[in-house]
């Protein structure tokens, strides 16, 4: 029992440490085709850091001023673009960022939702809360902080719609322009993810930080979920798991026991599971397999074992698909965002320097 308690939490920590939001970025028109999970910054957790963030400085004007505005200095940015330095104004590059981070044929007001959950991201890195590996404001990497399409790239991305749906995207962030979310006067961390399943999850089950506005909530996504099953032969499950975890000590072949699920959250979540000998949290699976969440059920099938998944991505704040079906059925953009971002408000950017 020692040694098992001791695995545990080496499992936790290592578990921790391993987990990562960087994944990769599909993109496609079609409606049916997977959307990205989008990483977003706040303050450090115990174990594991918000993607994208550090630990807040001490900037004088992170609160919203009275009549519900954002003071920041210039609406000027830096953007690292494939590892080059470009500088451009805010709501141009906001443009590309919805274009890299839903589908150009979702519903108006889901778009515009996500123009402000991006706005309100790329704000709190310009605010100094948080900051970027390439040393610029923000880059184009969503591992790191949103993906972005150049304009040089959305001719080839979306062909003959390309007309049709620049119009979309440029009427989202052109219908929001300005507008960021706060809570308690200050900008918010504004994660995002594809899709949920059921139900949003906590920030504290993922990230350790529990923050009041990124709590469960329906994920409104009806019959749009995505589900994915992820079936590995019993060999490589094995090869793979041992490799990250040495401890697990997994053999063939499997047993009832070697991939036990010891406890899930409120939103149904894998939150522990056992691997052979020892117990991981059921992000650091997801990131070993390679899993779309960690809402999912395994079973054995012969030499086969089958991993069914609700959901892409964390989980937590603004499911994109939900948000597109709340829209579908009337839902404004503002409505969509007070139901993911519970408790927030909508307010302006303001700047004291204007623009070149």
């Amino acid at each position: 029992m020692p040694g098992m308690l001791l695995s545990l939490l080496i499992g936790l920590i290592a578990g921790a440490l391993l987990f990562s939001s960087a994944e990769p970025q599909p993109q496609s028109s079609s409606p049916a085709a997977l959307l990205p999970l989008v990483p977003a910054s706040e303050a450090p957790a115990p174990t594991q850091e918000l993607p994208g963030a550090q630990a807040p400085s001490p900037a004088p004007d992170c609160t919203a001023a009275p009549g519900g505005a954002v003071t920041l200095p210039s609406p000027l940015i830096t953007v690292s673009v494939n590892g080059s330095p470009v500088e451009m104004k805010l709501e141009d590059y906001l443009i590309g960022v919805v274009a890299g981070e839903m589908s150009a044929s979702s519903e108006p007001a889901a778009l515009k939702a996500q123009a402000v959950a991006a706005r309100t991201f790329t704000a709190l890195h310009m605010q100094g809360r948080a900051s970027c590996k390439s040393g610029c404001t923000v880059c184009d990497d969503p591992g790191c902080c949103q993906a972005y399409k150049s304009p040089d790239e959305l001719p080839a991305l979306w062909g003959e719609k390309y007309s049709e749906y620049m119009e979309n995207i440029r009427s989202a962030v052109e219908g929001t322009e300005g507008l960021v979310a706060i809570y308690d006067g200050k900008l918010i961390s504004a994660l995002y993810h594809a899709s949920s399943g059921p139900a949003t999850e906590s920030s504290e089950e993922v990230f350790a930080v529990a923050l009041p506005y990124l709590v469960s909530v329906d994920s409104r996504e009806g019959n749009s979920e995505m589900v994915t099953k992820q079936e590995f032969s019993a060999a490589d499950l094995v090869r793979r798991i041992n490799a990250a975890y040495p401890e697990a000590n997994m053999s063939l072949p499997l047993t009832p026991g070697d991939l036990d699920v010891w406890g899930r959250t409120e939103s149904g979540r894998v939150q522990l599971i056992r691997i052979g000998e020892t117990v991981i949290p059921g992000g650091a699976l997801r990131k070993v397999l390679g899993l779309k969440s960690t809402a999912f059920e395994v079973k054995k099938e012969g030499s086969a074992v089958i991993f069914t998944c609700l959901g892409y991505g964390h989980g937590v704040g603004m499911s994109q698909t939900g948000a597109n079906q709340m829209a579908k059925e009337g839902a404004d953009f503002e409505e969509i965002l007070k139901h993911f971002y519970t408790g927030t408000e909508l307010a302006s950017l303001e700047f004291t320097e204007p623009g070149e």
